[in-house]
């Protein structure tokens, strides 16, 4: 669904007198947001269950955004008028410590996928869990609440978590938390559909495959609503990478990956993109996969979990190389045979139809009652019905 009504902005132009907060980005996830967040508290109400947080999932490739848009939602919630308690916290600040990461990568010795950070199995989910869950509980108990925090300059640009005492400790109670990573969404897929990627080595990409069972088992039931920020391109992945690194030795002073790093570094995540970006960019996050995956519970228009279930609870927005959106819609959620992205554009074009089918009806059912049959009259009616459906 193209969106006209966008600016396009340059990196470059992100400056004081054009800021962040009014990119098209940053305006579509608000509003995808606040919509949800009052069905949120609708649907708790309705249930008659305990107030508490609203999670939101943002996914987004390496140097798309992501950190800035989150860092830039929770500046505008908090703000009149909304007003509203948020926090935010990444993936990344759940990465195992720069020992672990060592372990796994003398674990998986002759997979290049695994001898640095990023891909799944490199991240302590049971601290996201534990994480949320006490963003989650403390909801009404004013107390502070651990964030790890993640160094990635550590260690020469390998990374390791900051001791607890530089953890952030945000106070309870919390209205929206928003949690952000570069391969949130992405699923397992069926072996039989891995192999197929030949230019893939099955057994290096199979781990990673397996190791996605966990993030979808321990993390993915917390997410109420996601926004996706897809590149037009994957190729666009390097440059943005590259900008992010540089941008964090400027203006940070810290050392960091060397431009050639930043390319291997980045060379290692495309097994992924090219796995699971299709996935969720053609369902979303909530519709089920179309490979012979099996339903899990939060995913469907109605989640088996308890969830909340709103219609269109995904927010896809598409980059090009210079972060423009150049598209944006919601995905609805879809379950076994459906082969077609969702958009709410096509949700207009069926209301569309539906209502010319309700006039075509209506008039030629008057002229059945009353006992016309000439086909001319029968046109005559239906071209009339076209104009009124259109207007």
């Amino acid at each position: 669904m193209l969106s006209s009504s966008f600016l396009a902005f340059h990196p470059s132009e992100m400056s004081p007198q054009i800021p962040y907060s009014i990119l098209p980005q940053t305006k579509e996830s608000i509003a995808h947001i606040l919509k949800h967040y009052e069905h949120f508290k609708q649907d708790r109400k309705a249930r008659e269950l305990p107030s508490q947080p609203m999670i939101v999932g943002v996914s987004g490739c390496q140097g798309s955004g992501k950190t800035t848009l989150c860092d830039t939602l929770v500046h505008l919630l908090k703000e009149a008028p909304h007003n509203l308690r948020v926090v935010s916290f990444s993936l990344d600040d759940v990465y195992l410590t720069h020992d672990d990461q060592i372990k796994l990568s003398e674990k998986y010795a002759t997979n290049p996928l695994y001898q640095q950070r990023g891909q799944a199995g490199s991240h302590d989910l049971s601290l996201a869990s534990q994480t949320l869950q006490s963003l989650l509980k403390t909801h009404t108990q004013g107390e502070p609440v651990p964030i790890p925090v993640y160094d990635k300059s550590l260690h020469c640009g390998q990374g390791d978590r900051l001791d607890k005492s530089n953890w952030k400790y945000p106070v309870a109670p919390f209205d929206i938390i928003l949690f952000e990573g570069w391969m949130l969404g992405f699923k397992t897929l069926p072996e039989s559909s891995v192999k197929q990627h030949a230019n893939l080595d099955f057994d290096q990409v199979n781990v990673m495959n397996t190791e996605l069972n966990k993030y979808e088992d321990e993390l993915y039931p917390y997410f109420d609503i996601f926004i996706h920020l897809s590149p037009c391109k994957l190729d666009q992945v390097f440059q943005w990478r590259l900008q992010q690194e540089h941008h964090m030795k400027q203006t940070r002073g810290v050392d960091g990956l060397s431009d050639e790093a930043v390319r291997v570094f980045v060379d290692t995540y495309m097994p992924a993109y090219e796995l699971y970006l299709p996935r969720l960019d053609k369902v979303g996050f909530y519709g089920q996969g179309y490979l012979g995956e099996s339903l899990k519970r939060y995913e469907g228009l109605k989640r088996l979990d308890g969830g909340y279930s709103q219609p269109n609870r995904h927010l896809r927005v598409v980059l090009d190389q210079d972060r423009r959106v150049v598209e944006s819609g919601t995905i609805r959620e879809i379950s076994v045979g459906a082969q077609q992205t969702a958009m709410t554009s096509s949700t207009a074009s069926t209301g569309f139809f539906t209502k010319k089918l309700v006039y075509r009806c209506a008039f030629i059912g008057v002229l059945g009652l009353i006992g016309y049959k000439r086909n001319s009259i029968v046109n005559g009616f239906i071209r009339l019905s076209n104009k009124l459906a259109n207007k």
